[in-house]
């Protein structure tokens, strides 16, 4: 009978500095019964080296009478632990291996199996630098293959993506220099779900006053776009707040929101200072356009009727689920022309949509994928 210490612990919760882990061992010794894990929870955070360390220990045996401990785990922890103990459960049945082994856990589709000769041409072949001449042989005679691991790679990039955006949003010190940055590394979450139509990026920092789109001018934006078309495309223009930045109006010494009336809340003024930006912007960049040395975009198949305006602000959690800040503020932008809010939880749920939604990843084509080989 054997037991063994499973080096990766299943994360039940992970904030910046602190986190909830179990340390699982799988033993032989009641595998009729089905009891082949054990294991221990426990509290880290992280030392100045930015390694992870366990919170000291509390000796329940020192504990007087009508006192306790207690952890409290919310239903998303829960069911993390649930499915990390499942697998392990799973990996369990065939019993414990002498020796140290490494294991993964994985969909059937996105695992290749491989004998232990082949793996190890396969090992060396990169390690001599041989990938390109590797995947240009496969996309030549076996271009599913292929497909399918540019795909893999994608899938993979983008959930990276979408987990350093969670984290910069919880964070809410990233600035707007942070965002657009990040926006135009990944013009892919901007590219998908608005108004369902596709946007591309056509210029960073553009100048809606300047002699051309991409010149010095009085007037700059923060992300110039276009709806992607094959025929005809057209500008559109965002304008990036801070994730943090308020929606609703604030008092200076209690920081609550402000009411007006009959249910109504003040909006802030950085939301209506935004608004009236773009909307000069978008007004600049119209009458821009039609000159002479802007005509530039229109021989790309770009045109400029009307733009429409994309302010991104803020978090719906400042509203903490009140119905009538909620309807002030939903009233309100659906009432806007030509212009359309988002908010940076509202982007971050498209984008995860995107990442995770198996319909529209099966149908991907490869033409966004990065040119670096998946090797």
């Amino acid at each position: 009978m054997y037991s063994q210490d499973v080096n990766e612990p299943i994360l039940i919760d992970q904030k910046d500095t602190t986190r909830r882990v179990f340390y699982a061992t799988i033993n032989d010794s009641k595998k009729t019964s089905g009891e082949t894990v054990s294991g221990t929870i426990v509290h880290q955070r992280k030392n100045k080296k930015d390694e992870w360390e366990d919170v000291k220990s509390v000796n329940l045996n020192s504990l007087k009478g009508g006192e306790g401990v207690k952890m409290v785990l919310k239903s998303s922890q829960l069911k993390k632990l649930y499915e990390g103990l499942t697998e392990l459960y799973e990996l369990s049945t065939e019993g414990v291996q002498y020796g140290e082994h490494e294991y993964v856990v994985g969909k059937s589709d996105e695992i290749i199996t491989v004998s232990e000769k082949r793996k190890k041409y396969i090992e060396k072949l990169l390690e001599e630098n041989y990938g390109e001449e590797i995947w240009n042989e496969l996309v030549s005679n076996e271009p599913d293959l292929a497909t399918k691991f540019s795909l893999a790679r994608l899938q993979s990039n983008r959930e990276k993506v979408l987990k350093e955006f969670e984290k910069s949003l919880k964070s809410g010190t990233k600035n707007e220099d942070y965002w657009q940055k990040f926006f135009e590394e990944n013009s892919w979450i901007f590219g998908y779900g608005l108004n369902y139509k596709f946007l591309t990026l056509t210029s960073d920092q553009p100048n809606y006053g300047g002699a051309d789109y991409t010149g010095k001018g009085k007037q700059k934006g923060d992300l110039l776009t276009k709806t992607e078309s094959s025929k005809a495309s057209f500008t559109v223009l965002v304008e990036l707040k801070k994730a943090n930045t308020n929606i609703l109006a604030k008092r200076k010494r209690t920081s609550e929101n402000v009411k007006y009336r009959n249910g109504a809340w003040l909006l802030s003024s950085e939301l209506l200072g935004g608004i009236s930006q773009i909307q000069i912007n978008c007004k600049s960049w119209q009458k821009s356009a039609e000159e002479l040395n802007n005509r530039k975009l229109i021989e790309r198949g770009v045109f400029t009727i009307q733009p429409k305006g994309i302010l991104l602000i803020g978090n719906t959690e400042e509203f903490e689920g009140d119905l009538d800040k909620i309807t002030t503020f939903e009233l309100f932008r659906q009432g806007l022309s030509n212009i359309e809010i988002i908010t940076y939880d509202e982007l971050f749920e498209r984008a995860k949509y995107i990442v995770y939604n198996e319909e529209n990843n099966e149908d991907k084509e490869i033409t966004d994928i990065d040119e670096d080989l998946p090797f």
